[in-house]
């Protein structure tokens, strides 16, 4: 194993475990939560996850169930062996397909095979996106290679995320985000432009008495109106020395099995 991988747990389950490199993205908080929150029911069979980077949200959200494929794309060639790496890791290769591509580029050509009736549409799209946009590109730019790629609209922005996702979903089908609050209004108007309705919200603040850190986003595409905004999540205590993780999210911090699991 190259030096500077360690392997980690993933979650607080016990049976999850990744590898992870210092000098790329690695995952937190908001991978754990946007795992436990996509929704996975009968309707949902095959999930695409956009910018896998290590496979740690495919591989937490395929533990849930067994009933569910998904395919994970990512950019970064070192990532991409990581992902295969984990994958294998946990035994998850008759569930997870680590594709390595440019989204922009495969959405198009999967899109295509689509209205040729060569592949079928995801029932469910998941994304962890890049969310610096140009304005914060100025003074967030330190960093790897690697991490800017993960974090910084470099390569994909959100729109070209929701519009392309638009291309290859099912019929109300589900696109599932989370980004940092600064971002939500932008997410929310680019959703309906693309005909993602917003259905469901859950807003994660850092202690109760905090400003909102970020937000889990479910819409669904060519759906009615209406959205349900789940509790707040608050991940401290109130006391600012205390970082450890309240009750109720450390028990999100273990895959949520689905209905009949």
């Amino acid at each position: 194993m190259k030096k500077g991988i360690i392997k980690n747990n993933l979650g607080y389950s016990g049976d999850l475990f990744v590898y992870q490199d210092k000098e790329m993205f690695n995952y937190s908080v908001d991978t754990i939560l946007l795992g436990n929150f996509v929704a996975i029911n009968r309707n949902v069979k095959n999930i695409l996850e956009v910018g896998t980077n290590n496979g740690a949200l495919s591989i937490f959200m395929t533990s849930r169930s067994k009933k569910i494929k998904v395919d994970a794309i990512e950019i970064q060639p070192r990532a991409v062996e990581l992902a295969k790496q984990n994958v294998i890791l946990n035994k998850m290769e008759d569930q997870i397909n680590i594709i390595e591509g440019d989204f922009k580029l495969w959405a198009k050509e999967y899109a295509y095979k689509c209205g040729n009736k060569l592949a079928k549409k995801y029932d469910s799209i998941v994304a962890n996106p890049p969310y610096y946009n140009e304005e914060f590109n100025q003074i967030r730019m330190s960093g790897t290679h690697e991490q800017k790629l993960a974090t910084h609209e470099i390569n994909l922005n959100l729109e070209q995320l929701i519009s392309l996702s638009s291309k290859i979903i099912e019929q109300k089908g589900y696109l599932t985000v989370v980004l940092p609050m600064a971002r939500y209004i932008d997410l929310i108007c680019l959703m309906r432009q693309y005909k993602f309705e917003p259905k469901r919200v859950q807003i994660v603040y850092t202690r109760v008495n905090s400003l909102p850190k970020f937000c889990l986003v479910e819409a669904r595409f060519n759906s009615g109106w209406g959205t349900f905004f789940e509790p707040n999540i608050y991940l401290h205590n109130d006391d600012p020395k205390d970082h450890s993780y309240r009750e109720e999210v450390r028990k999100l911090y273990s895959p949520i099995k689905a209905k009949g699991e």
